[in-house]
């Protein structure tokens, strides 16, 4: 093209062969850059809400589990009243202090012991006919199948169920430490011979207690508290009389009341000890089992502290941005 020709080359088609400005590169890089952090803040909000329901989902998960097989036994707990002294029911706070990583604690850990018609327990001979039919056999392979009634025991551990390492073992470098209840039913030919009829409940299954930590029931429980909802006569001259007025009175086993932290509760077949009161003529109408769960970050976090590599948060901050709380009440049955 001659020179001529370039300058009559309309300004229109010398404009479409004109590249971006700086300008326009700018305008445009600023849309890209709002678009890119606006997909960033979505795609950054889905995560945090998929993050809270799996958080949500498991600790509710754990939370059904425990507060289940809890009340299922609790409805199917087992004593007889009258003028025996038997203990039917232990409940404590847990003298095994449970150590945790730093500021990270149990403040709450029941111990309970107690006597139920567990669904889970080894099959009485008697309740199926084929075992009836083939008694030897059914005894030749289980001692303990005879019997209906187990005893069942509670409480709360910090250790790895995996490797069996507590979690304040000096050696427990690779064990990975869990808050988790654990559960312990004791085959009915054991607790017929070694604990039903014991005025002592907590010292006949003291060797049973050693066996608590091979029966873990589900993790990230970190407290664990019971309430029991006592009925018992109000007037002694009026139940003398045949006329029985009835009062009632709630007791935790553990609060954080300034007269103490620890109410102990003990049934027995002629009275119920609570919290060092003792009531006559008395029986539990319901108990309340409360459980706080820890979220799986939370439970991460707590395995960064144990191994030294982040700062313990105050434990008031833990307990709300980590953990659930959820509680149940149930009936307890009447004793015979």
């Amino acid at each position: 093209m001659t020179m001529k020709n370039r300058l009559n080359t309309p300004k229109l088609v010398r404009a479409a062969h004109r590249g971006f400005t700086l300008v326009e590169l700018m305008v445009a890089m600023a849309i890209t850059s709002i678009l890119v952090y606006g997909i960033m803040q979505i795609t950054t909000q889905g995560m945090d809400l998929w993050k809270g329901v799996r958080e949500d989902i498991s600790t509710t998960n754990n939370a059904r589990v425990a507060l289940e097989t809890m009340c299922h036994d609790l409805e199917s707990m087992q004593m007889r009243a009258g003028n025996n002294k038997y203990q039917w029911l232990l409940a404590k706070a847990d003298k095994n202090k449970i150590t945790g990583p730093k500021g990270i604690k149990i403040p709450k850990s029941v111990q309970c012991v107690f006597f139920v018609c567990a669904p889970d327990r080894n099959p009485a001979v008697s309740s199926s006919p084929s075992l009836r039919r083939n008694y030897r056999n059914a005894r030749a392979q289980n001692i303990d199948t005879q019997g209906d009634v187990s005893a069942v025991g509670y409480r709360l551990m910090y250790r790895d169920q995996i490797l069996q390492v507590p979690g304040d073992a000096r050696d427990s470098e690779g064990a990975y430490p869990l808050f988790s209840l654990y559960r312990h039913v004791i085959v009915p030919r054991e607790t017929f011979r070694q604990l039903l009829g014991s005025t002592d409940l907590g010292s006949s299954y003291v060797r049973y207690e050693q066996e608590d930590e091979n029966f873990f029931l589900c993790e990230n429980v970190l407290e664990m508290n019971l309430m029991f909802n006592i009925q018992y006569a109000a007037s002694k001259a009026d139940a003398a009389k045949g006329l029985v007025a009835y009062a009632s009175e709630t007791v935790p086993v553990i609060t954080t009341s300034k007269s103490g932290n620890e109410k102990r509760v003990e049934v027995y077949g002629d009275r119920i000890v609570a919290g060092g009161t003792t009531y006559s003529n008395a029986r539990i109408v319901s108990a309340n089992v409360s459980i706080t769960v820890v979220t799986e970050e939370g439970a991460m976090l707590a395995e960064q502290v144990r191994l030294g590599r982040r700062r313990a948060p105050k434990p008031a901050e833990f307990f709300e941005k980590y953990t659930r709380s959820f509680s149940r009440s149930v009936a307890v049955p009447q004793p015979l």
